[in-house]
């Protein structure tokens, strides 16, 4: 079987929506160049000219980006993610500080007109505070994924967006892990679900858009969440 799925029934909307957004998801110091982060894995960057690719080709409505932070007192968090918290305390703001979690310099001249919303205890992006609301007014019909990590916040995000009832593309070769089998084991579960969600790669997803006339809109948007 071919390692990235055919085309789906839907895709030909993609050609034309204007209702599309890209989500750029935690690329951040924390996760790729800050060396007192213990969550850091430079083989994690290695999908950075990728991303760049997609938003500065693809025929999108809007950029938006994602932020993990996490919060500043893990001893006021309740329940499981206390335990969580106690044991990942090393990646809180009190020992690692506030600048890990800035995104990376690569990205920065793409948000000059952001907005920061911050929300604990998710590792997908709909709980993060306005997300959701944000994109459905901009009528977005069509989610494309990219970012880290495929098997943790991305593959959270892309079971939200599908329960929702988005249609979502998920650009495998523009998302990475720091498990050895995480890209693996998320793909068979996106293999799950082909009505909703079509697996590509950068480049067959660019020369897709190529195909029709350019609906270009870019609008940078930063979104913050608490929880790996």
């Amino acid at each position: 079987m071919s390692d990235i799925f055919a085309e789906p029934e839907w895709h030909a909307d993609v050609k034309t929506s204007s209702k599309i957004t890209l989500v750029v998801v935690d690329m951040q110091k924390l996760f790729l160049t800050e060396k007192k982060s213990p969550w850091m894995n430079k083989k994690l960057l290695s999908i950075i000219p990728n991303i760049e690719k997609l938003i500065k080709n693809s025929e999108i409505q809007n950029v938006v980006f994602t932020r993990f932070t996490p919060p500043k007192n893990w001893q006021k968090e309740q329940d499981s993610w206390q335990t969580y918290y106690r044991i990942n305390q090393k990646i809180t703001p009190g020992i690692l500080g506030t600048d890990a979690y800035d995104l990376i310099d690569d990205f920065i001249s793409y948000i000059p007109n952001s907005v920061v919303v911050s929300r604990k205890k998710s590792a997908s992006i709909f709980m993060a505070g306005n997300f959701h609301s944000i994109i459905k007014k901009k009528s977005t019909k069509i989610l494309i994924f990219t970012g880290i990590e495929t098997d943790y916040c991305v593959l959270s995000s892309v079971l939200n967006a599908i329960h929702l009832g988005y249609y979502v593309i998920v650009v495998m070769d523009a998302c990475a892990s720091s498990k050895k089998q995480g890209q693996k084991h998320a793909r068979g579960i996106f293999d799950r679900f082909p009505e909703q969600l079509w697996v590509t790669s950068t480049n067959d997803l660019i020369n897709h858009f190529c195909k029709s006339p350019s609906i270009i809109s870019n609008e940078s948007i930063i979104f913050s969440k608490i929880g790996k």
